[in-house]
Order: structure tokens, then sequence, then C-alpha cells
């Protein structure tokens, strides 16, 4: 009985290797999906939204680590702090030391829409590379979000930062 078990898993495993293998791969190099079409739905901005999250304020305290956008750039808008990227886009965050060491493994990413949230943190976390997030071609779909980037560092000071995303589709991501 174990044997033939055994036998039939090893066929399974054969027959579904192939397939497993370049479904894997299929995605290589092709980045990643950030918010499901489902999940945009759920937490794109209104245009009264859109205009509220300018009242967001962003908590940094002055011991907390510093969140740097590399990529895509930030401007100061009416909106606050001002993320407009196409889609696909490259995210490049450093995030560096103030007071202590920068403890990587609380960084928090989210989308936000009033009380609902959505973790991006483990989509994300393959993307750390020391202090800093380095993702390449991370697809989302169109329109406004809330982002809030939360880190904290070795002696607990933390830093969270909101910013509003503008995704506006591929043709404003080829400037």
């Amino acid at each position: 009985m174990w044997r033939s078990r055994k036998i039939a898993f090893l066929l399974l495993a054969v027959a579904v290797w192939p397939s497993a293998w370049s479904q894997a791969h299929a995605g290589a190099g092709k980045g990643i999906t950030l918010l499901t079409p489902l999940e945009a739905d759920q937490l794109r901005l209104t245009d009264s939204e859109w205009l509220q999250s300018g009242r967001t304020r962003s908590l940094t305290l002055p011991e907390g680590p510093r969140i740097v956008m590399q990529r895509p750039s930030v401007k100061e808008t009416g909106a606050g702090l001002t993320i407009v990227a196409g889609t696909p886009t490259d995210f490049y965050i450093l995030f560096e030391p103030n007071q202590a060491p920068v403890n990587m493994d609380s960084l928090q990413i989210r989308a936000r829409k009033g009380i609902f949230a959505k973790s991006l943190t483990a989509v994300l976390h393959p993307y750390i590379r020391g202090t800093s997030l380095q993702a390449n071609t991370v697809r989302i779909p169109e329109g406004r979000f809330r982002i809030e980037i939360g880190i904290a560092d070795m002696a607990g000071a933390q830093t969270i930062q909101t910013y509003a995303l503008e995704v506006r589709g591929q043709e404003q991501g080829k400037r």
C-alpha cells in the first residue's frame, strides 16, 4: 500500500512539474502585481477622498528612521506627498537611520481607504535589499490610492509616512 502511494505521488509530481515550472518562469522578469483589480476597486479613492488625502498627517518623529523615496519621485501637492507613476513602475525606497539602526523587520506597507487597508508588505518583502526596497516592474491598476509606509529603528522609534499615489497608465511610465 505504501509503495503504491509513493509511486502515485511520484507520477503526479512528474506530471505536474513541467506545468508548475513553466508557470513559475512565465512570470519571471515580468515584475509583480501590487494590487489585483478587485483590491484596486475597493481601495481606489474618489475625487473628494483624493482631495482630503492632503489633510492626512504623517507621523514622523524626529528620532525615527527617514523614508527616502528615490523612485518614483515624490512631489508636495494639494493631496499631500504625491507620487505620480505609470504602470509598470519601479520602486526604490531607502530607509535611513537617524538615532539608531533601522529595523527592517518592522517595515509595514499598506494601501488604505478609510478604515479599510490592504497590507502590501508580504508582496514587497522579497525586494528588500539591506535597508532599501528595490522592486522593478511593479504593476498597479490605474487610479488614485493612499499608501502608508511605517518603519521603526532598533530603539523602537517609528516613522509613518502617507503618500497619495496616482497611477496614470503606461504612457506616463515611459517618460
